[in-house]
């Protein structure tokens, strides 16, 4: 656990750094595996506390054949399966595609370290929507009806694209404009998983 918590440390202050040291640990497959826990156990417990001080929203826009008054509720349990789901297609796309190219890496690396690097996720995203789900809310709906995104939400964003961008650069070995391209095609299918499922 201490080397996961360094891990995560680094990520927020020497990303590339840490991204190349989870490469080479023998444990990376485990550790992006707690990436995607700690992403789902932070909106797991603001869910909950948000439905418990019942402060929870209706969602405006659902995808799934969910009650909207039960949507949170039943969220909070498969977020942790569509953020793996989301994250095995994200790889597997950036892997085929990068066979194409000639790139050098493997399936479970990719995985592993865009699974890893959701802890930039949990952190910039999900505390801060945490604290805005037990303070006005889950699923903040803005004055027009569009669900209310926030500036930590484009910071979260942005943030795990560039560590996407970077996990690519690392794992396949490819130049910098192929590893952004292949890094926003992972970022897109991981985006329609989340846009189905995730409110």
């Amino acid at each position: 656990m201490g080397r996961f918590l360094f891990y995560s440390v680094d990520l927020f202050v020497r990303p590339r750094v840490a991204l190349r040291g989870l490469l080479g640990d023998p444990r990376r497959v485990v550790f992006g595996f707690l990436g995607l826990f700690t992403l789902a156990a932070v909106y797991f417990v603001g869910i909950s506390l948000a439905l418990a001080t019942k402060v929870a929203q209706i969602p405006q826009f659902l995808v799934l054949n969910i009650p909207a008054e039960q949507y949170y509720a039943c969220e909070r349990f498969f977020i942790l399966p569509v953020g793996i789901a989301g994250t095995i297609l994200s790889a597997g796309v950036i892997r085929l595609v990068a066979r194409w190219c000639s790139g050098q890496g493997n399936f479970e690396d990719l995985f592993a370290l865009l699974g890893f690097s959701m802890i930039v996720v949990a952190v910039v995203m999900g505390l801060p929507d945490l604290l805005l789900g037990l303070l006005v809310g889950v699923g903040v709906v803005a004055p027009r009806g569009w669900e209310y995104v926030g500036p930590h939400v484009w910071l979260g964003t942005l943030w795990y694209l560039l560590l996407i961008v970077l996990a690519v650069k690392e794992v396949e070995r490819l130049s910098w404009a192929k590893s952004s391209i292949l890094a926003l095609l992972g970022f897109a299918v991981n985006g329609i998983v989340q846009f189905i499922f995730i409110r």
